[in-house]
């Protein structure tokens, strides 16, 4: 009796230290990598927030059809070498240029010169495929053979690819107020392709990135947004299954995990640790011609809109029981500690090689 009371003790005591490796961190205390940052601008208060609360970025150039190229690209660069720990960068590269001679040897000879500054990556958005164009008029898709010398270049040297390539599936469907994006589409009626004829559909470009990885099956491609696949999680689970390469990350997009049974994201999380990178896809833009120039109560406001962000974020993610998010009763996941490790930080780090990048500076 006395040696199955000892055994029962002991088991007890295994089950207990087993609990607290699994138990969540404190928000504070867990390293949080927002992989998918926009900051276009040196603003203390916003640097000493993420120090605060424990949070790095990847700054990610975009846009490569206009013609604040290069600005985007000084102003990231300035950001690391100010500031390294907080605001490593991804580069994009020129498509003005796209039709001109000479073309690939150009992005890459550029590519090679912002990796030798520090880029991690490199970002393709969404104009390839939803609004550029070749001389025949046809779409210009992410797949075209224009930018397999650009993609093998990227295989060859390891860097990854951000590809934003598509919209949520809704954006090809009628507007509707009890969508994630109803106010982007409303606003915003260039990226909604409901009703547009001519237009690549949905299933078009998800065939056309899932074309690139066939193609170039060492690229690592960080699909950003849920791989534009936010409304079909077994989807993205068999492109894990069938692209070892093939990562997502979840900026702008918690949201909609929010609506999804939270058994089945839960599901997808524990089953692909390795596969899904934090981002919350917000910042402070380069200000357009016509907008009016960022006042210090605006940043002030975005400064705390991205702190209750963050916040929320990991409570849906690490917490347990209900919650509200986004003005929805959700089930929180309560992510063990490993997991969560992985999904904050330690994805990032491997797939992006954030500690070489730390480390050179």
């Amino acid at each position: 009796m006395k040696l199955l009371s000892f055994i029962a003790v002991f088991c007890g005591f295994i089950h207990a230290a087993q609990a607290a490796d699994d138990a969540a961190p404190a928000y504070a205390d867990i390293l949080k990598i927002d992989a998918h940052s926009h900051v276009f601008e040196d603003i203390p208060a916003y640097n000493d927030l993420l120090r605060r609360i424990n949070v790095r970025t990847v700054n990610i150039c975009v846009v490569g059809a206009k013609q604040h190229l290069f600005l985007m690209h000084r102003i990231a660069l300035d950001l690391y070498r100010k500031h390294p720990d907080l605001y490593p960068f991804s580069a994009t590269f020129d498509l003005l240029g796209r039709d001109q001679p000479g073309y690939t040897d150009k992005v890459i000879a550029h590519l090679d010169g912002m990796f030798q500054k520090g880029a991690l990556a490199v970002k393709i958005w969404k104009e390839i495929g939803m609004s550029l164009k070749r001389p025949d008029g046809t779409f210009l898709m992410p797949d075209d053979p224009l930018f397999d010398p650009i993609y093998s270049h990227l295989e060859e040297l390891g860097k990854p690819l951000h590809a934003h390539i598509a919209e949520p599936l809704e954006a090809w469907l009628p507007l509707d107020p009890n969508s994630v994006n109803y106010a982007y589409y409303a606003r915003r009626s260039e990226w909604h392709m409901y009703g547009k004829a001519g237009y690549p559909t949905h299933a078009e470009l998800i065939a056309a990135r899932d074309h690139i990885l066939e193609k170039h099956p060492k690229l690592i491609v960080i699909a950003v947004h849920l791989g534009s696949l936010e409304h079909d999680l077994d989807a993205i689970a068999a492109r894990f299954e069938r692209f070892p390469n093939f990562y997502i990350d979840t900026g702008a997009r918690t949201r909609n995990l929010v609506r999804h049974p939270s058994d089945k994201v839960r599901q997808l999380f524990l089953k692909h640790p390795d596969r899904i990178l934090y981002g919350v896809d917000l910042g402070f833009w380069l200000p357009n011609a016509n907008d009016t120039p960022a006042s210090d109560a605006h940043r002030s406001e975005q400064i705390s809109k991205m702190e209750l962000q963050y916040k929320s974020d990991y409570d849906y993610y690490a917490g347990k029981g209900m919650m509200t998010y986004d003005g929805r009763e959700v089930q929180a996941l309560n992510l063990p500690r490993s997991v969560l490790e992985k999904f904050y930080h330690e994805n990032a780090e491997r797939v992006l090689k954030l500690k070489q990048a730390w480390e050179k500076k």
